[in-house]
């Protein structure tokens, strides 16, 4: 039998970034695993948004919904961009919102998908659709989701890390599960949630916002291997050394000399609050085609 989900989005009527929408129903169907040995399809659902942006933290809650749906299959990630929603407010405007949450890498992302030049909040599913119908308002996520989940699974990623304080390694396990011909990237990054900041949530200012899937960092983007032949069972590992005080440093520099308006209160982070993402894309039409996460100090 079919199952019906409905998921409720807050209006919110605000000029200062996009309007949202709600309530909607999608059917689901009967959508099942396409599961390859130990393997399942996931999705990853960025989700472009700012720290003043009135209507993103219904982004957020959308996002989180689609994860109660379908669990460990969907990860997050949340990218902090512009200089409008995202920037840290001077300290002679106001005592607030001063933490910036932006990367240098988020900039480049939002630069070539051109998500919040559309204005925010906004996302992408997988990258579907690239280059004219990948960028999505919230309440288009699930339906793409229902999609993708349905796809076969060509890879599969498993990650180990070992951390000592905040240096170590993370492994990275890619299995072919068929044989598939292609120029494929493998993408690293550290994201980290449970962060307490400041937040815009419609007319509120809410100092105790939960800041979840943070972008924190890119530690790599290369080559999946150096053939575009992968037959089945082959296995690719990778492995990546990780400094945390180093890339923090980083995020501070780059907020404090390159990025617009920036302030270099980009730092305090949590290792214990911190993930492992790992992404497979297609260099031609930018589709990721299979994504992992594990927590940084599993």
């Amino acid at each position: 039998m079919k199952n019906i989900i409905t998921l409720f989005s807050f209006i919110l009527i605000i000029t200062s970034c996009d309007v949202v929408e709600g309530p909607y129903e999608i059917d689901t169907g009967n959508v099942t695993p396409s599961d390859t040995n130990t393997y399942v399809k996931k999705i990853l659902i960025e989700d472009f948004t700012g720290h003043t942006c009135q209507n993103c933290p219904s982004a957020a809650r959308e996002l989180e919904a689609i994860h109660g749906l379908y669990g460990d299959r969907i990860i997050g990630m949340a990218l902090h961009v512009s200089k409008t929603f995202a920037r840290p407010y001077p300290l002679s405007q106001s005592p607030n919102y001063q933490y910036d949450f932006r990367t240098k890498w988020g900039k480049e992302w939002d630069d070539l998908f051109g998500i919040s030049a559309i204005g925010l909040p906004g996302g992408m599913v997988n990258r579907i659709g690239y280059p004219n119908e990948h960028r999505l308002g919230k309440d288009e996520w699930l339906a793409r989701v229902i999609t993708e989940l349905e796809k076969e699974v060509d890879f599969g990623i498993s990650i180990t890390t070992n951390m000592t304080g905040n240096e170590g390694v993370i492994t990275i396990n890619t299995e072919i599960l068929n044989n598939i011909n292609g120029d494929y990237n493998l993408v690293v990054c550290l994201s980290e949630s449970n962060i307490i900041n400041w937040q815009k949530d419609g007319a509120e200012d809410v100092e105790n916002y939960e800041h979840n899937h943070a972008l924190r960092s890119l530690l790599s983007d290369e080559n999946l291997s150096t053939s575009s032949n992968y037959a089945t069972a082959d296995n690719i590992e990778k492995t990546i050394s990780v400094n945390l005080s180093t890339l923090e440093q980083f995020n501070i520099n780059y907020s404090q000399n390159t990025a617009e308006l920036g302030n270099g209160n980009a730092g305090g982070w949590d290792a214990s609050n911190m993930s492992v993402i790992v992404y497979i894309y297609d260099n031609t039409t930018q589709e990721i085609l299979q994504v992992e996460e594990a927590h940084l100090n599993n």
